[in-house]
């Protein structure tokens, strides 16, 4: 939780700041964009951590509680959170991602990489297929998200590349809202 706002605090003040260079209504430079995309898709990394962490821990606990008491499973529970959140913040300190948000994105994909895959080698002698399909769905979905957002990004960012129907009609779309919306505000 901790680690999730300090992404989304990132992000609110890249998204609503200006970085001093002019009026906060003004275009977007390319590295501005790029910057709110990476603190965007850190927070989306950073939301699949926390739920497949939830899984992994879960899926221990279910299987602690039929070998010891429930007592002793608080404390495997409270130790195993413990050690994930330190490995965490070591993760995000070694990255670097402690002092450059750029590096958010890299270390939040590492620590889902890491859980998904501890989560798979705990719970591979168990026959748990919800749990299963889900984790890799949420892995599955935050990359896809990530790759279609990256490549967008990418698409906006280059001046050469050829008009794409698609875009150039939503871009029209969009200007005609911004406008629908300034007449209505002035006829109020």
């Amino acid at each position: 939780m901790w680690w999730g706002l300090r992404c989304a605090l990132t992000f609110l003040g890249d998204l609503l700041l200006s970085d001093g260079m002019g009026d906060p209504g003004d275009p977007w430079t390319v590295e501005k964009r790029f910057r709110v995309t990476e603190v965007f898709l850190a927070i989306l990394w950073c939301l699949a951590s926390a739920y497949l962490s939830y899984f992994f821990t879960d899926c221990l606990m279910s299987r602690w509680l039929l070998f010891y008491t429930p007592s002793a499973t608080v404390v495997r529970l409270l130790t195993t959170d413990a050690l994930i959140a330190y490995i965490t913040n070591c993760v995000l300190y070694l990255s670097g991602a402690s002092q450059d948000p750029r590096m958010l994105l890299p270390a939040w994909v590492s620590i889902a990489t890491t859980l998904t895959m501890l989560y798979h080698l705990t719970h591979r002698k168990i026959n748990i297929r919800k749990e299963t399909s889900a984790s890799k769905f949420v892995f599955s979905v935050a990359s896809f998200l990530s790759l279609c957002t990256l490549l967008l990004q990418l698409h906006l960012t280059r001046d050469n590349d050829p008009t794409v129907p698609l875009f150039e009609m939503m871009r029209q779309a969009w200007v005609l809202i911004h406008r629908a919306l300034h007449v209505q505000a002035a006829c109020t």
